[in-house]
């Protein structure tokens, strides 16, 4: 049976959806792209592989909600309760956390490319091997949390000389350290030499499953 896509459904019944409990739903892959989900009760949801990409879930709770290899680029968790959350290999690219409770969430082999933690409480969450060069933690509490000696925050390229720009992430003499993302033509060989450490990073957390 086909699943049924979010934006099938008429603005009057999602309105309905949105203003009611979604406790333990099955959204597994649901597509729910820039949809209006705020104060949304998603406690315990299943929303693995999910497209949340440019979703509103301030205010959202998401307690023990599973959004695992979900996509969340560009989604905005401002004041959400994401305690005990799963968000294991997402790709969270922008994604703004502001002010919200990420309590013991496991935040592990992600991307989070230029994700907003401002202010945000990560008490005990566990950031191990995720990508996560440009995010900003201003103000962020983060007692207890775990793995951050296994991920990665800065990388460094090699300086032009006539040759392709190198990205590595070990400090090699000569080479400049990025804390920042770029843009521009230098991004697509950027995420082309990710994409070796993203391999390794997916065969470890297929092997920990």
């Amino acid at each position: 049976m086909r699943q049924r896509n979010m934006r099938e459904i008429p603005k009057e019944r999602r309105e309905l959806i949105y203003n009611s409990s979604l406790v333990g739903k099955n959204l597994e892959r649901a597509d729910l792209r820039g949809l209006d989900l705020r104060g949304v009760n998603l406690t315990s949801a299943n929303l693995r592989l999910a497209d949340l990409s440019r979703a509103d879930l301030r205010y959202a709770t998401l307690i023990q909600t599973d959004l695992s290899n979900a996509v969340l680029h560009l989604t905005d968790f401002r004041y959400a309760d994401l305690t005990d959350a799963d968000l294991t290999g997402v790709y969270a690219r922008a994604v703004n956390f502001q002010h919200a409770r990420l309590w013991t969430s496991y935040l592990r082999f992600a991307q989070f490319k230029n994700a907003i933690f401002c202010d945000a409480d990560l008490t005990g969450a566990d950031f191990l091997c995720s990508l996560l060069l440009g995010a900003r933690f201003d103000g962020a509490k983060l007692d207890g949390v775990k793995n951050t000696n296994r991920a990665i925050f800065t990388w460094w390229y090699a300086p032009l000389h006539g040759g392709p720009r190198k990205i590595v992430y070990d400090p090699i003499p000569g080479y400049i350290r990025m804390d920042e993302s770029v843009t521009g033509d230098f991004t697509i060989r950027e995420n082309s030499a990710r994409e070796r450490v993203e391999d390794e990073v997916l065969k470890g957390w297929h092997a920990k499953k």
